[in-house]
């Protein structure tokens, strides 16, 4: 309420006494946003004499910016907004309706200057968040608190070849992202395929020389157990040799010296025999091993040897 044009007072809900003449309302003009029953967003310029102090809805004017990649668009926003100081919001502007849109205005175009066509598609959310602060820091002199803003559309512009090269980029976007997608799942088909290939290599490889190690232990082993019989046989030869009072050496010359004699009973054509030692000495290897061979053999009958009349082959004896 004015009193002879100067500020008096607010008036808050119920009954008040003015004084006729004196007293006037200040009109308040504001832009209205409803929903008609369409479903459409309606703007209606009005005149008030009282303020709702209700959160309300402020539809901004389509706003044309460019965008970093100079894109030009057409943005429509919305802000929610509350008045919280009524004597500011009538006497700290002009017009609070057009200071509001110009802001939003000139807040649009800094924020969408900032980032391609692109990345405002996929930041929203941080605009708003931008616009917010940028409104709440200016609208707060003017009495108006902004609870939050939105941004309802976002177009490039009609009647340019703009939306057609847009279109274009999104589907080289979109195909850019499918072979990207596609690459990388090869390259993790690729990269696990050779993990497991180097996997079972080393697996293999792990086993086959556990194996030739066990078959190297198992040859050792044997050839430790075959030594260790052998040797026990000759021990038990040994001992048999020694309780016949004979040796391993004079045994063997008498092995020779019997398969030299079977032999020359199947092939002998002469009653001649010539031998590389002397009889008595080959009498004595024999009858040293009348006990192995478990009888008694006279030797005396056996008649001398004459001496060799010709060079004996010691080859053939050996």
């Amino acid at each position: 309420m004015e009193r002879f044009g100067r500020f008096e007072r607010i008036l808050s809900s119920g009954i008040h006494f003015i004084i006729p003449f004196m007293d006037s309302p200040r009109p308040f003009t504001w832009k209205k946003t409803f929903i008609d029953p369409n479903g459409k967003i309606q703007t209606l310029d009005t005149v008030l004499y009282r303020i709702d102090l209700r959160e309300s809805v402020f539809n901004f004017p389509i706003q044309e910016v460019y965008t970093r990649d100079t894109i030009l668009l057409d943005v429509n926003s919305i802000m929610y907004y509350r008045i919280f100081d009524l004597k500011k919001a009538v006497y700290e502007v002009d017009d609070l309706n057009t200071a509001i849109s110009n802001v939003a205005q000139t807040q649009l175009k800094e924020v969408f200057g900032n980032m391609t066509f692109t990345e405002a598609l996929a930041s929203q959310a941080t605009i708003n968040d931008h616009m917010k602060q940028a409104f709440g820091e200016r609208f707060s002199q003017w009495g108006v608190q902004v609870e939050r803003m939105e941004l309802l559309d976002m177009m490039p512009k009609k009647g340019t070849t703009i939306s057609d090269a847009m279109k274009r980029q999104m589907i080289a976007e979109r195909t850019r992202r499918a072979e990207f997608i596609i690459a990388e799942g090869e390259k993790s088909a690729m990269r696990l395929i050779s993990e497991g290939t180097k996997l079972e290599k080393y697996n293999t490889g792990v086993a086959e020389q556990e194996a030739t190690r066990k078959k190297s232990e198992g040859k050792a082993g044997a050839t430790v157990e075959l030594a260790r019989a052998e040797s026990k046989s000759l021990e038990l030869i040994s001992s048999a040799f020694s309780a016949d009072g004979a040796s391993q050496s004079e045994y063997m010359i008498s092995q020779r010296y019997m398969e030299l004699l079977r032999g020359m009973v199947k092939t002998a054509t002469s009653q001649c025999i010539i031998l590389p030692y002397e009889s008595s000495s080959l009498t004595g290897v024999i009858g040293s091993l009348k006990s192995i061979y478990g009888r008694n053999v006279n030797l005396s009958n056996i008649a001398p040897v004459p001496r060799p009349i010709k060079s004996a082959n010691y080859d053939d004896l050996s």
